[in-house]
């Protein structure tokens, strides 16, 4: 059986570039626009976690906020502005880059996929906390993170 190599490195591709605890909130509270760090820090904050994923439910600190906003500035997925004319303190704002809005366009029918495959994803994340899968992924993720 032969397999798409193309594919298998798009797909390892894409979840090294959404390899990160928060990008996804991240991406979420950016597609209808630019926002203040601020801003954004709140945003995620009341974000309703389940946990069906993961066990380890921890809430975002600023500082993290800062790293993986300049982290993903760096790395191509945001823009950041400063407001004009100056100010002082500086007024900052984030935003997706055309990539990235192209992106959350793209993912639409991958949204649509999982919202008619929930039973798939809700035995997956069950068996995943079940089998401590979770709890091994996190450790590495934290140490990522630190």
């Amino acid at each position: 059986m032969a397999v798409d190599g193309e594919l298998l490195r798009q797909f390892y591709d894409l979840k090294q570039l959404f390899n990160d605890k928060w990008a996804p909130a991240i991406l979420a509270t950016l597609a209808d626009g630019e926002v203040r760090r601020v801003d954004i820090l709140s945003t995620i904050k009341s974000f309703s976690y389940g946990a069906e994923w993961s066990d380890k439910q921890t809430s975002l600190q600023d500082s993290m906020l800062a790293r993986t906003l300049k982290r993903m500035t760096e790395e191509g997925l945001l823009v950041r502005t400063e407001s004009d004319p100056p100010t002082f303190p500086a007024e900052v704002y984030y935003s997706l880059t055309p990539p990235m809005e192209e992106f959350l366009v793209a993912v639409g029918p991958v949204r649509e996929w999982a919202r008619r495959h929930k039973d798939l994803i809700a035995r997956a994340q069950a068996h995943r906390r079940r089998s401590g899968h979770d709890r091994e992924n996190s450790r590495s993720t934290d140490d990522a993170e630190e």
